[in-house]
């Protein structure tokens, strides 16, 4: 049979690893930051489609953007006046849709996306997390340009990964070279020039496929489409920019088509355009990661107080602080040996001060409780029952709230409005237990249990009020199996509480 104390080491131990483990996988895994107050940046990418409208029927079909390694992409699309709009899927591949009839001219429909860091892939640096497979791309060069392709190919450097990749789609820059020059007769768009590089990377052993989207960038107000390649290594997957020559990181990337998928397809209109603007920003780290987590289904999340309405959060970020004011009695009273008023009400009291400021809720709790023990002296002379004493404090504590209230409004003091804040019952009960320790063990008694109470309500608030404390048990709420774990740890105390030294101070002397 396990003793209760080891019970009790094993559950403390137990309660510390679940908090700290869900936290720290929250915050590594799923990339949530330690301050709710951090910030980050979010990318809006609005596209702009443009087309003249004919006689018959418009449909508009445009390839959404699609997710990366580092990034999810949130789309929402504005309901243009006269189409209706939907969404389907086909291979995987989501497609918007916007119809509409009877229009002429010029027509222009706007989408809007934004790139959020993917919930398990913080950004490190260009490299996904993990490798993932794709549909990598064919050799499909005439034997002529094949033989091209090879020689030129030779002359590419022997290095590291990057740097050769780098080093081959270099290869089609060479200047006086028969080999670049046959092939780039061939392919000499942009988007042939982009296939051709994956061509070569794919004839010396590179798993690649073309990609096109727009590069996030806040000084490119109005972009087109721009070809990439998606190359895999054993240890993840580069974005390469073969126009710049650079390896781009992912989160600087939306990708908009894979392979050969279509990009934009209108039907009964012509002349069709679609351009891209790109802006940021600023939102709470936290806010980006919560709907990350979401959209990559964690169950952290899924079931959180995060999935709850925001004014049920705010009322539930209250509440989570409500431990922390626990910890400090457990601490005070069998630690240290503060005597109380009550074991939890300092507690509450403490609650009162969120509300109220501490210089104001001191002032109000000691003017309510000091004119309630007066009323309460005269009630003991009536030797009333307890359940009707009790109720008629009560009433009198109505009573000098309303004549708090009125007089501060009178004087201009804003502060005495706030003394509703305060739980009148437990004020009630407060002065009751106050009033019945006077009559048995006299002021003094009541002076140390009173002050004592005020003491660790103050201590209580000051660890409520701190933001730092609030958001990171709101972020981490798991981290209340640690309080939990400590709170029992404290509570298997039984030796010498700080105030006993006093007790045995004079046996020094001998």
């Amino acid at each position: 049979m396990v003793s209760p104390n080891r019970q009790i080491i094993l559950l403390a131990l137990l309660l510390s690893l679940l908090g700290f483990g869900a936290a720290a996988y929250k915050h590594f895994a799923l990339g949530f930051p330690l301050l709710a107050s951090q910030q980050e940046t979010v990318w809006q990418v609005e596209a702009s489609i443009t087309f003249e409208a004919g006689d018959s029927p418009i449909q508009v079909m445009m390839n959404l953007p699609d997710s990366n390694y580092q990034t999810v992409v949130e789309s929402s699309n504005f309901k243009i006046p006269g189409y209706g709009y939907s969404r389907s899927a086909n291979d995987a591949v989501q497609f918007g849709h916007w119809q509409g009839s009877g229009f002429k001219g010029e027509q222009q429909i706007y989408f809007r996306a934004e790139s959020l860091r993917r919930a398990d892939t913080p950004y490190k640096d260009e490299q996904a997390a993990k490798p993932e497979a794709f549909t990598a791309m064919m050799p499909r060069l005439a034997e002529e340009e094949l033989v091209a392709a090879r020689l030129l190919l030779a002359n590419a450097e022997d290095d590291l990964p990057r740097a050769q990749i780098l080093s081959i789609v270099d290869l089609l820059n060479r200047r006086n070279d028969e080999n670049a020059e046959l092939l780039l007769q061939q392919y000499g768009s942009a988007q042939q020039r982009n296939w051709l590089a994956g061509q070569l990377l794919t004839l010396q052993g590179y798993a690649v496929e073309v990609v096109g989207g727009i590069e996030l960038d806040d000084e490119r107000k109005r972009q087109s489409l721009q070809h990439f390649l998606d190359i895999q290594l054993p240890d993840g997957h580069l974005l390469v920019d073969t126009r710049e020559l650079a390896i781009l990181p992912w989160h600087q990337a939306m990708l908009f088509k894979r392979g050969n998928q279509p990009l934009l397809e209108v039907f009964g209109g012509t002349d069709s355009t679609i351009t891209f603007a790109t802006v940021t920003r600023q939102r709470a780290a936290f806010t980006s990661a919560v709907e990350a987590a979401r959209v990559a289904a964690s169950p952290l999340v899924d079931f959180s107080i995060y999935s709850l309405p925001l004014a049920e959060q705010s009322t539930f970020k209250l509440l989570l602080v409500i431990p922390l004011g626990a910890l400090v009695v457990v601490i005070l009273r069998n630690l240290i040996g503060v005597r109380t008023s009550g074991t939890f009400m300092p507690v509450l009291i403490a609650l009162s001060f969120l509300q109220t400021s501490l210089l104001t809720g001191l002032i109000l709790f000691v003017l309510v409780v000091g004119v309630g023990l007066v009323l309460r002296s005269y009630l003991s002379h009536l030797n009333l029952l307890l359940v009707p004493r009790i109720a008629s404090v009560l009433v009198f504590v109505i009573i000098i709230y309303a004549a708090i209230g009125i007089l501060s409004s009178k004087l201009g003091w804003q502060g005495g409005l706030k003394v509703t804040f305060f739980p009148m019952i437990i004020l009630a009960w407060t002065i009751e237990r106050m009033s019945i320790l006077w009559d048995e063990e006299g002021g003094r008694e009541v002076a140390i249990q009173g002050g004592g109470s005020l003491i660790t309500a103050c201590l209580a608030y000051l660890l409520m009020a701190s933001e730092i404390v609030a958001d990171t048990v709101f972020l981490y709420p798991e981290l209340l199996l640690v309080l939990l774990a400590i709170i029992i740890a404290i509570g298997s105390y039984s030796g010498y509480r700080l105030s006993d030294l006093r007790r045995f101070e004079s046996m020094e002397r001998y």
